[in-house]
């Protein structure tokens, strides 16, 4: 196989990884056939006699979640942040952008760009599209459970997805019983569809995996594109390495013979 073909490979793969990648980001235009449950509000109730305090120290941290509201939602996925750089991650399993009511009973999201980028998601869209703002939310995921944990990172853009769980804030220290208010973090989560910017987002406590369930998958067409493109990338590319390097010992032997 020439280093030429090789080169061309590499190229091909690059393209089609990348044009994979713009297409699975907009994963959720592709999906039609809306669940009813996908259609309605979020379900916030007061909480149950049970209710109490989670905990637990994981990674660098140590977290207190003291509950709200129970919550329950299903909605149409169109974005999901997987926290890699967070020094959260380990608990906060993603982001996860989700629409419903209007805005999937009208089929608003076909012309709205939405991105979940960082700790929020954002909506563009241009003149006569509409969308309904409180129809849709970046929800932080937040669990202890090592299950419930994997379901979340599992979660596809384009999915219909139902969570539930509750609503909380947190307390965050890097010591367990840790009192000195200069050591603690907190992060509160939003309890109103109604607020806007900073702190409006959802911080939901997911207590066991079958609180997260896949209703419906979404398209997966462009998301196996994408994997084939960066494996084609790293076959060509290690072929392309490996020629280069064989190529390399051959001009190094040809001198060394000259040489003699």
């Amino acid at each position: 196989m020439s280093k030429i073909n090789l080169q061309h490979g590499f190229v091909v793969a690059l393209l089609v990884y990348l044009g994979a990648c713009h297409a699975y980001r907009n994963n959720y235009k592709f999906v039609d056939d809306l669940l009813p449950g996908t259609l309605t509000q979020p379900l916030q109730t007061e909480l149950g006699p049970a209710a109490g305090k989670q905990a637990c120290c994981k990674g660098t941290y140590c977290w207190e979640f003291t509950p709200l509201f129970d919550y329950d939602i299903t909605g149409l996925v169109f974005g999901v942040s997987h926290k890699f750089t967070s020094d959260f991650d380990d608990v906060i399993a993603a982001d996860v952008g989700l629409l419903w009511g209007e805005n999937a009973e009208k089929k608003l999201y076909k012309d709205v760009t939405l991105r979940v980028m960082v700790d929020h998601y954002y909506a563009r869209w241009g003149s006569g599209v509409s969308f309904n703002l409180h129809d849709a939310a970046n929800t932080h995921m937040a669990t202890c459970d090592p299950g419930a944990w994997k379901k979340i990172k599992a979660l596809k853009t384009g999915d219909q997805a139902r969570l539930r769980g509750r609503l909380v804030n947190a307390r965050i220290t890097k010591e367990p019983g840790e009192t000195d208010p200069a050591k603690t973090m907190t992060w509160n989560s939003s309890v109103t569809r109604q607020d806007s910017g900073e702190g409006a987002c959802e911080l939901l406590y997911v207590a066991s995996a079958d609180d997260v369930q896949v209703l419906s998958e979404g398209p997966r067409a462009w998301l196996w594109l994408k994997w084939l493109g960066l494996a084609g990338m790293a076959v060509s590319g290690a072929l392309w390495a490996a020629a280069f390097h064989r190529q390399a010992r051959r001009e190094i032997a040809e001198a060394a013979k000259a040489d003699f």
